[in-house]
């Protein structure tokens, strides 16, 4: 693995586990409110489940998943530019890099139920 593209996945890895644990905390936030009104775990769940997406899918971690990617994209051109052969495709450096044992496998499962990745194409066949 290429050390500019590790060192990219790293800073990956750290802002995708932020954004993961803020969502989570404020899940578990809900979660303690309901809880100390008297609502069932049940009830609570069914609640979170009807009023919110899941963790892959909301604002935040997308946000951080589409930054990756398109950085990840910009070293692919990057080094095309200057004659290289090196590249990784953005969806293997954001996806299945995450399924190496250790802390990232985690994120792999959580991402890996995205529904489907949220970048776009624009005319001239680049990610945005």
């Amino acid at each position: 693995m290429n050390k500019t593209y590790k060192n990219l996945f790293d800073e990956y890895v750290k802002e995708l586990d932020n954004a993961v644990s803020f969502e989570e905390d404020k899940l578990d936030s809900i979660r303690e409110k309901l809880f100390n009104e008297g609502k069932s775990e049940e009830e609570i769940e069914n609640f979170i489940m009807g009023k919110f997406d899941p963790i892959c899918c909301s604002g935040r971690v997308i946000a951080v998943f589409r930054k990756y990617w398109l950085k990840c994209n910009q070293l692919n051109a990057h080094y095309n530019k200057n004659g290289s052969s090196e590249y990784v495709n953005p969806k293997i450096f954001t996806i299945d890099w995450l399924s190496n044992d250790g802390d990232p496998y985690e994120l792999f499962e959580l991402m890996n139920g995205m529904p489907y990745f949220p970048i776009g194409i624009d005319e001239n066949g680049d990610y945005c």
